[in-house]
């Protein structure tokens, strides 16, 4: 078996970028279009594609930030904390909502579809990397509010899980150390009895 070292390397230096560390420009429909289509080679059991990326336009930031702000005060923040929970739906470049789509009518578990979603928005971080761009996958309590789930979600049982930030990496992004922490794998024992 052939070893593929620039693939590995690519992959294992992998970081999320803070929205101040990415400017313009962000990557185009079809460069978005193109990282949908490698997030779609994640594992999936029946082919069912449970989730859906959804781009806010620019001019449509503003739109998302006065729902990101009516969420904060429903969840009785103070001022301060609505006007920084408004501020969130305008940092960065570009800004995809990342909806779990499930079919809950298909007999593959929500779990196993769950996971598929997860290695689906991994794909489209890492192709994003390829394509020469930086972002962020970020949540919050927001998530829990109803306007927002509606900004985003069109079919019943769908769930914004999270939104991307993303853009060009600004210069002053530097590459991270190696990852030094062991990683969490082990080999199956049988339990003490």
């Amino acid at each position: 078996m052939s070893e593929n070292t620039a693939v590995f390397e690519f992959i294992a230096s992998r970081r999320s970028l803070k929205p101040k560390l990415l400017t313009e420009p962000s990557p185009t429909d079809a460069q978005f279009a193109r990282a949908a289509q490698a997030a779609m080679r994640a594992p999936d059991h029946g082919s069912l594609v449970p989730y859906r990326f959804v781009r806010v336009e620019s001019e449509d930031r503003g739109r998302l930030a006065d729902v990101f702000e009516a969420a904060a005060k429903r969840q009785g923040a103070d001022a301060d904390k609505q006007a920084r929970s408004r501020s969130k739906a305008l940092k960065g470049p570009s800004l995809v909502g990342f909806v779990f789509s499930p079919d809950t009518e298909c007999g593959i578990s929500l779990d196993e579809q769950f996971l598929t979603a997860g290695a689906a928005l991994d794909q489209f971080m890492l192709a994003l990397s390829a394509l020469g761009f930086g972002g962020i996958v970020l949540s919050g309590s927001v998530l829990a509010d109803d306007g927002v789930q509606a900004f985003f979600c069109r079919k019943p049982g769908e769930k914004l899980i999270a939104w991307v930030i993303c853009g060009t990496p600004a210069p002053e992004a530097k590459p991270q150390d190696a990852e030094t922490r062991e990683a969490p794998f082990t080999v199956w024992t049988p339990a003490a009895s």
